[in-house]
C-alpha cells in the first residue's frame, strides 16, 4: 500500500507540473499572437509564477514580461494612429513588466545542473527594454499628469536605472542623451513634490554632473537642503551657483546672494552675511539694498559709525528708498532713548532739567527728519507714526504731537 500511495503522490506532482508548463506555453502564445487573449494568458501566466515547480524558472517570469510588454506595445501602436488605448492599463504592464524581466534575469543568473549559464532570456529581456525605454518616460508624465507622483518618480527613475543594470550593458543606450537627462532632472523634481528630499538629491546631483538645466538643478538642490534644514549645504550650494553662473544665479527667479545672506543672518552669522554683502557692493556699489542691510547689520554688531554710513550709502544711491530711512530713524530713536534713561537718573532737579533740554530733547529730534521721509515715502506705515508720536511726546513738541495723532486717528 505504501509503495501505491508513493506512486500515486509523485503522479500527481508530475501531473502538476505538467499542468503549470502547459500554463507558461499558453502564456507565450500572447507575445507573438495577432490578436492575444492577455485575460487568458495572465491567468495562466500567474498560476506559473506561484506554483513551486515554475516560480522558480527564468522562462516563467521572462514570458510574464514579455506579456506585459506585448500589450504595452499593442496600446502603444493605438496610440500612434490615433485610437483610444487603455493608458491606466498600458503603464501599469509596463511596471509590471519590468518587475517581471529582473526577477528573470537574476534566475537565469543561476547555473544549471551542467554549471553553464544560459542568457537566452536576458538576451530577449535587454532588446524589449532598450526598444520600449520611451514609454517609460511617456509613464513618468502619465502619472505625474494624474497626481500619482510615486508612480511617476518610478518610471522616470527606471530610464536611469537601466543605464546602470549590468545585463543592459551590451544594449550600449546612450544614457548622456536627453531623454535620460530629462529624465534624470523630472524624477529629482518629482521627488521634491512628494517630499523625499533625500531621494531628490540623489537625482539631482546625477542632474549636476549632466550639467543640464545647470541652475535650476542648483536651485532644487539648495531647496532640498533647506528642507532637510542642512543648512552648511545649503550655503555651499548657493556659494558654487554664484561661482558656476555669476549673475544670471541673482536673477528674479533665483537671488542666490540674498537668500544666502538671509542663510546666514538666520543662522546668527552676521560676521559671514558682512563680508559676503561687502564682497558683492565691489561689484555692484549701486545695489541700495544691500547697503541697508549692510547697515542694520553693522548695527546689530554695535558698529553704529558703519551702520549709519552703509544707510547714508544707501540714501544716497537711492534717494525714495523709505526703509533706509525707516532704518537710520531707529538707530537715533534708539540712540535717544538710552540718553533719556540715562537722564532720568539724575536726582539733582536741575540738572535734569538741563539735561532734558540739551541732550534728551535734540537727541530725539535728530530721529525725527528721518521718520518723517520714512513716512512721506511709505504713508501708511503705522511703525513710522508710532515712532514719531514717541518722538514728538519726548520731545514736547506739542504741535508735532497732535498732527501724527491725527494721521493715527487717535
Amino acid at each position: 500500500m505504501k509503495k501505491i500511495f508513493l506512486i500515486a503522490a509523485l503522479a500527481i506532482v508530475v501531473t502538476a507540473a505538467y499542468a503549470q508548463k502547459k500554463n507558461v506555453s499558453i502564456a507565450d502564445k500572447a507575445t507573438w499572437e495577432e490578436v492575444p487573449n492577455f485575460t487568458e494568458a495572465r491567468q495562466a501566466i500567474q498560476a506559473a509564477m506561484v506554483e513551486p515547480t515554475t516560480a522558480n524558472q527564468a522562462k516563467t517570469w521572462a514570458v510574464a514580461g514579455l506579456v506585459e510588454m506585448r500589450f504595452v506595445e499593442m496600446e502603444a501602436n493605438k496610440q500612434a494612429y490615433g485610437q483610444p488605448a487603455d493608458e491606466a492599463g498600458m503603464y501599469a504592464a509596463l511596471g509590471d513588466s519590468y518587475k517581471y524581466f529582473l526577477k528573470a534575469v537574476e534566475l537565469e543568473k543561476i547555473p544549471n545542473e551542467k554549471g553553464k549559464v544560459s542568457t537566452k532570456y536576458t538576451k530577449q529581456i535587454r532588446e524589449k527594454l532598450k526598444n520600449n525605454l520611451v514609454h517609460f518616460y511617456y509613464g513618468g508624465g502619465y502619472y505625474n499628469n494624474n497626481d500619482n507622483k510615486e508612480a511617476a518618480y518610478t518610471m522616470f527613475n527606471t530610464v536611469d536605472e537601466l543605464c546602470h543594470q549590468d545585463f543592459m550593458a551590451e544594449a550600449e543606450i546612450n544614457c548622456q542623451d536627453s531623454l535620460h537627462m530629462q529624465c534624470r532632472l523630472l524624477a529629482a523634481v518629482v521627488a521634491l513634490q512628494i517630499g523625499n528630499y533625500q531621494q531628490a538629491l540623489v537625482a539631482l546631483e546625477k542632474s549636476k554632473a549632466d550639467d543640464f538645466n545647470g541652475l535650476d538643478v542648483y536651485n532644487y538642490i539648495a531647496y532640498a537642503y533647506g528642507q532637510l534644514k542642512d543648512f552648511d549645504n545649503q550655503a555651499k550650494t548657493f556659494k558654487e551657483g554664484l561661482q558656476k553662473y555669476g549673475a544670471a544665479a541673482n536673477g528674479e527667479d533665483y537671488a542666490f546672494m540674498p537668500r544666502l545672506i538671509n542663510l546666514y543672518i538666520s543662522q546668527n552669522k552676521s560676521a559671514d552675511a558682512i563680508s559676503l554683502i561687502e564682497e558683492a557692493l565691489v561689484e555692484n556699489p549701486n545695489d541700495y539694498e544691500f547697503w541697508k542691510v549692510l547697515g542694520s547689520l553693522y548695527y546689530d554688531e554695535k558698529n553704529e559709525v558703519k551702520a549709519i554710513e552703509a544707510l547714508k550709502k544707501s540714501i544716497e544711491v537711492n534717494p525714495e528708498y523709505a526703509d533706509a530711512y525707516g532704518e537710520l530713524g531707529r538707530i537715533y530713536y534708539n540712540k535717544a532713548i538710552t540718553i533719556s534713561n540715562e537722564t532720568n537718573e539724575i536726582q539733582n532737579n536741575e540738572e535734569y532739567k538741563k539735561a532734558r533740554e540739551e541732550k534728551v530733547k535734540p537727541a530725539f529730534m535728530e530721529a525725527a527728519p528721518y521718520f518723517e521721509k520714512a513716512l512721506e515715502l511709505k504713508p501708511y506705515e503705522t511703525n513710522y507714526m508710532y515712532n514719531l508720536k514717541n518722538i514728538y511726546y519726548n520731545a514736547e513738541d506739542g504741535a508735532n504731537l497732535e498732527r501724527i495723532e491725527k494721521l493715527m486717528g487717535e
